[in-house]
């Protein structure tokens, strides 16, 4: 058998591989969402924040309301959250809004349901303001769940007569504004402040005065499997520095960024990158500096 007869065998292999593996990552991957559920040790949040369960979602990019979002919230009533944060992108670039804000609607939690508008949901341009308008009635703010723009919350636990501050910000304002002054003004002396960024941009050069979890999507983890070391090189995605997951700097300060539960529109396959909830409790620290999380 000559050289010429063997490649051709190889090629339709190369080819089936390539077919099957494009048809796993399109209609199967992107349904098999995966429960991560995130110890952070450190005993200032611990403390502060006791037994709490954060469940985060991220980049739905939604379109339609179906199978993939029936089962979010299926999953949800059994993990029992109290409370659920989402960090942007809603719904599909330059898309109607309306299947985005069928599913936000239905999310509950008992301390409440709080988000952030990603890039994605800019899009949508004056369709926005459905996102914090119910009914795009300017005179009303959306209370279930909110939106937060650049200000801060403070959420009551009624366990313990502790309290949460939560703060959200625009995308745009994220990449684009030194973020020290403003967390000089949301942080409070010995406080932990949970904030919510689209982006992961800034995490790093923010000097907390407190403790400080940051909660992050937008890179859906790269939607396919690669050595951190290509998207670092080839900067394939934002952010590559912070893909996904856990990161702390052993000063209070965390960082967790979430896969998110879509796909971009032009490329709507995952791979070894299987859509994620993320479910955030809290324990004491594992070793002196409280910079370990599991």
């Amino acid at each position: 058998m000559n050289k010429r007869q063997i490649r051709k065998p190889l090629l339709y292999l190369f080819f089936l591989c390539l077919t099957a593996m494009a048809c796993y990552g399109y209609f199967v991957e992107p349904s098999r969402i995966d429960v991560k559920r995130i110890v952070i040790r450190d005993d200032a949040l611990h403390q502060a924040w006791g037994e709490i369960k954060i469940v985060q979602l991220s980049d739905l990019h939604l379109t339609v309301f179906g199978k993939r979002e029936a089962d979010v919230l299926q999953r949800l009533t059994e993990i029992r959250p109290d409370l659920v944060v989402v960090t942007g992108d809603w719904v599909q670039w330059n898309r109607d809004p309306a299947a985005a804000l069928q599913f936000l609607e239905r999310l509950r939690a008992p301390l409440g349901v709080y988000g952030i508008l990603g890039d994605a949901d800019l899009a949508a341009g004056r369709r926005t303001c459905f996102f914090c308008h119910p009914g795009g009635d300017v005179h009303r703010l959306r209370q279930q769940p909110k939106i937060l723009k650049n200000g801060v919350e403070e959420i009551a636990l009624p366990a313990t007569g502790k309290k949460i501050r939560i703060a959200g910000i625009l995308p745009q304002e994220s990449a684009d504004t030194d973020l020290t002054g403003l967390f000089e003004n949301w942080q409070q002396k010995n406080e932990p402040l949970l904030f919510l960024g689209h982006f992961s941009a800034g995490w790093q050069e923010v000097k907390n005065n407190a403790p400080l979890l940051w909660l992050a999507g937008d890179t859906h983890g790269g939607q396919i499997a690669l050595p951190d070391r290509i998207w670092q090189k080839f900067h394939l995605v934002d952010y590559p520095q912070y893909m996904a997951g856990l990161f702390a700097d052993g000063r209070h300060k965390w960082l967790y960024v979430n896969r998110g539960l879509g796909t971009v529109s032009y490329f709507p396959f995952r791979i070894g990158v299987p859509p994620e909830i993320t479910v955030i409790t809290f324990g004491k620290a594992a070793d002196r500096d409280g910079s370990r999380g599991e």
